[in-house]
Order: C-alpha cells, then sequence, then structure tokens
C-alpha cells in the first residue's frame, strides 16, 4: 500500500513539469506559426530569444525534474532488484521443497517396498505355518482312524469270540446232551469254567 502510495506521488511529480513542456511548446508553436505568415524573413533577435527561453525551459525543467525521475527510476529499479531478490528467494524455496518432496517420495517407496516384503515374508510363514498345522491334523485324523480301525478289529474278534464261545458252548451242550452220562457232564462243566477263568 505504501508503495502504491509513493508511486502516485512520484507520478503527480512528473506529470506536472511535463503539463509544462507541452505547454510551452504548444505556445511555441503557435508563435512561430503566427510568424510565419506574418514575414517570410527569419527575425534573429526573436529567435535568440526564444533559443534563451528554451534552454532556460530545459534548465528549470531539468532542475526541477531530476531528482524525481532519478527517484523515480532508483525506486523502481530498487522495487525490480527487491522483487528478483524475492524471486530468488521463492526460487531457491521451491528447489528445496522439490528436494524434500522427491526424498520423501523416494523414502516413501522405500518404506513401502519394505512393507511389501514384510508382508509377503508374513504371509510365506503363515502359509508354512497352515500347511505344517494341516499335516499334523491329517496326521492326527490318520492316527485316530488307525486307533478306531483297530478298536473295531479288537470288537469284531471280541464279539466273534463271544459268538464261538456261545455257539461252541451250546454245540457242546447238545453232545454232551445226546452222548454223555452224568460223571462226563461234570467233568466237562469243571474244565470249561476253568478255560472261561483262564481266558479273562
Amino acid at each position: 500500500m505504501e508503495a502504491r502510495f509513493r508511486g502516485m506521488k512520484m507520478k503527480c511529480k512528473i506529470w506536472a513539469p511535463l503539463q509544462g513542456i507541452v505547454l510551452f511548446f504548444a505556445f511555441l508553436s503557435d508563435a512561430w506559426a503566427s510568424e510565419a505568415g506574418a514575414a517570410q524573413h527569419l527575425n534573429w533577435t526573436d529567435f535568440a530569444y526564444r533559443t534563451i527561453a528554451f534552454v532556460i525551459l530545459v534548465a528549470i525543467l531539468t532542475k526541477l525534474l531530476r531528482k524525481p525521475i532519478a527517484g523515480f527510476l532508483n525506486s523502481r529499479r530498487e522495487e525490480i532488484q527487491r522483487l528478483l531478490d524475492e524471486l530468488e528467494t521463492k526460487t531457491a524455496d521451491a528447489r528445496k521443497k522439490s528436494i524434500d518432496i522427491q526424498a520423501r517420495i523416494s523414502s516413501a517407496e522405500e518404506e513401502s517396498r519394505k512393507i511389501v516384503d514384510e508382508l509377503i515374508a508374513e504371509g510365506e510363514v503363515e502359509r508354512k505355518k497352515i500347511i505344517e498345522a494341516a499335516h499334523r491334523q491329517a496326521d492326527y485324523i490318520k492316527q485316530q482312524a488307525r486307533i478306531a480301525i483297530q478298536q473295531e478289529i479288537q470288537a469284531a474278534r471280541d464279539s466273534l469270540k463271544d459268538e464261538v464261545a456261545d455257539l461252541s458252548v451250546s454245540a457242546a451242550e447238545e453232545v454232551l446232551r445226546n452222548k454223555m452220562l452224568a460223571e462226563d457232564q461234570e467233568r466237562l462243566i469243571r474244565e470249561f469254567n476253568t478255560m472261561v477263568v483262564e481266558a479273562k
């Protein structure tokens, strides 16, 4: 805001003398035009006065305008230099930020690669654990099946033994009834009881 106000003030300092120069030349050209119609020859005295007036005017304008124009040019130069310095600072900051962002991006890429590698390694470990657990489970199921089969076989054997024993007893009873005497029956019962006791 202050720089804008200074610029407006500087324009006013320059604008007023420039208006004076324009008015002077307008007056001068009007005077030359009127003189050209009056006489065809050059009036050296009038020309000398006008030249002196012009030189005085240039000197006055130089005296009045040198400082404002020099100040304006200096302030403009300083403003441009300040803008260039700001631009250079911002460019350097932008470069630093760009380098920082590139470093962050490469760091993030490296980090993501590490995370992916870790996840793959963890997945491989989990896969091996699952396979091992499945093998253990399969082995356990096989072992349980073997035990169940052996128990079933043993139960079938026991059942067959019981059936054979029952059939043997029935057949023996039948044979004994038909062919044995009372003494033989008692002896066979004792032997059978002894065998049953020993089998248990």
